[in-house]
Formats: C-alpha cells, structure tokens, sequence
C-alpha cells in the first residue's frame, strides 16, 4: 500500500490521533528544513512521523553518524516506517514523546540537536502538551531548535512561549491543509 493511502486511510480510522487528511507537503518540508543546519547533528528526534514524509526528508540531510528518533504511537505508522526506511540512523520508537528522556537515557544520548513535531497538539490534553514542550527544551542542547508543524491553529503558539523565550512563526499556505511552522531556539 502506498504511504498516501496509508495516511488517508489512518485518518478515517483516527481523526483525532492523525488529524491531518495527507501527509506534509514538498513544500512544509522545505519549510522546516529552511531553519536548520542537519549537516553536524549527534541527535534528531521527530514526533509523530505518520508515514515518514519528512523523516525521509531528514535522513537526506542528516550526518552520517546522527542518530533520528522517530515517536510515534501509531502502530501501523511505526510498521509502515520500519518496513519501509531501511537506514542504520534512524529508531522507530513506539511511544508518546512525553517519554523522550527515557529512551535518550536508554539509548546513553545525552542531549539532542533538534526535534520536529507533527503532533496534533490541538488535540492533547494541556498538562501533555505542557509535558512534551518541557521535555523537548530541557533535553535541547544549547542553540538547539524545536520546529514545530502545525494545521488549523496557533494555539500551541502560547504553550510553546511558556518555554522557549525565541519563537518565530512562519506559516505555509501549500501544503493541505495550510499549516503554522513555529520554529522555537533553545537559548
């Protein structure tokens, strides 16, 4: 099955757990990718990959002795990932984000470069989404960044100030739906 079936059909099935009726765009991914520097990473960590849109995308402009961490608690997503991306770099992790610094100790990581979220943070609880931003900055290394992808709403915007003192947003109309970037640095 191909991943824009896979997504769509993921969709149908969890609305609230996907929320996003395709996967990123050509043109988001650039977007995200406009803000950092892959080239000298130890450690990227994603949220949410779905079906690895842009998880393919950084394992292009990723070093050769990164490490990404893809979270995703979706099952079929995680299958659909490690059956299909083949790369020593990359751990599919079948979690929430929330349990980030779990696995970094597990995995004897002590601090991570950057991290992408495509979680529907419309859709989770405050205290979680309060639980996953805190995590993200704390394991951040100094001038690292959190991008974060988001359709709809800017809503997580004000969570994300709580934490992050540099935040800027950009938004990207072509993707579907049109979606907020906000790109949060680690100070």
């Amino acid at each position: 099955m191909n991943s824009k079936l896979v997504f769509f059909s993921n969709f149908l099935n969890s609305p609230n757990e996907v929320a996003a009726i395709a996967p990123s765009s050509r043109h988001l991914i650039n977007q995200i990718l406009s803000h950092v520097a892959l080239e000298d990473t130890n450690c990227v960590v994603e949220y949410g990959p779905g079906v690895g849109t842009v998880t393919y995308a950084l394992l292009e402009k990723l070093s050769p002795n990164a490490k990404l961490l893809c979270f995703e608690t979706n099952l079929k997503f995680c299958n659909f990932i490690k059956n299909n991306m083949k790369d020593d770099r990359l751990v599919v992790i079948n979690d929430s984000a929330e349990n980030l610094a779990n696995h970094l100790k597990r995995l004897n990581i002590p601090d991570i470069d950057y991290a992408f979220s495509g979680i529907p943070f419309s859709l989770i609880e405050q205290k979680n989404k309060n639980r996953i931003i805190k995590i993200t900055r704390d394991k951040l290394r100094q001038g690292g960044k959190f991008l974060v992808y988001q359709q709809y709403s800017m809503m997580v915007r004000k969570y994300l100030k709580i934490y992050f003192e540099n935040t800027k947003t950009k938004f990207e109309f072509r993707n579907i739906p049109p979606s907020y970037v906000f790109v949060c640095e680690k100070t």
